[in-house]
């Protein structure tokens, strides 16, 4: 079964929380990876008691418990029979802005490695064109945090005028989304996740006015 590759985080808040237990700790830093692709983990019970050879029981168990402590919150989506179609797990703030500063060393080295090579050969910094249009990328965001791993993000993207378009065309409906405007925005993913996922390219599928008044089939659990 394939696994995350993604760097993990497990924050001083969890790994010193008495009322978790060890596994625990460890399922919520699996979370934490698996939120880096798309800013939430979707991962079903299955896949968790497969990748650690748990049971189904014990691993509703460990993520109820995560649930209940206020590290993750948890959103199920139902559809028009109330059927469960998808689960949705959200890291809460404290390991969202903890994801934000652990960098990959290995990208990190690579980058200090660049940078001096650019230095040694006198090469020109960014382009301002490119800084413009990061910054209107930066201003049309409505989760201005972690500016720099966002900006490594971008770069890695070479976003020209025809990208950047479809970026802030995408941002323009996902701010209306209800994800996004929950709770004051707080499941709003930081920028450099948002980009290292390729979020515009999301389906854009708009909920009807009197679906989003009843709440659109939605359960969350805090």
């Amino acid at each position: 079964m394939e696994q995350p590759s993604y760097f993990s985080i497990l924050t001083a808040d969890v790994r010193y929380d008495k009322r978790l237990s060890d596994f625990a700790r460890l399922l919520y830093s699996d979370i934490t990876a698996l939120c880096n692709k798309q800013g939430y983990c979707s991962a079903t019970n299955d896949y968790f008691a497969q990748i650690f050879d748990k049971s189904r029981r014990t691993i509703s168990a460990t993520i109820a418990s995560l649930a209940e402590t206020g590290y993750i919150a948890i959103e199920i989506i139902r559809d028009g029979s109330n059927a469960v179609v998808t689960r949705k797990i959200w890291v809460q703030a404290n390991a969202q802005k903890a994801a934000e500063q652990v960098s990959d060393p290995i990208e990190e080295n690579f980058q200090d490695i660049k940078e001096n090579n650019t230095s040694n050969n006198n090469n020109p910094h960014t382009p301002k064109g490119e800084d413009e249009l990061f910054d209107q990328f930066w201003q049309a965001y409505p989760k201005r945090v972690a500016k720099k791993p966002a900006r490594r993000a971008w770069d890695k993207l070479h976003v020209d005028n025809d990208l950047l378009a479809k970026i802030l065309a995408a941002l323009a409906w996902q701010k209306r989304t209800d994800d996004w405007q929950r709770d004051g925005g707080r499941y709003i993913p930081n920028p450099a996740t948002w980009l290292n996922g390729g979020r515009w390219e999301d389906e854009h599928n708009p909920v009807p006015e009197d679906k989003q008044a009843r709440g659109g089939g939605r359960k969350w659990l805090k």
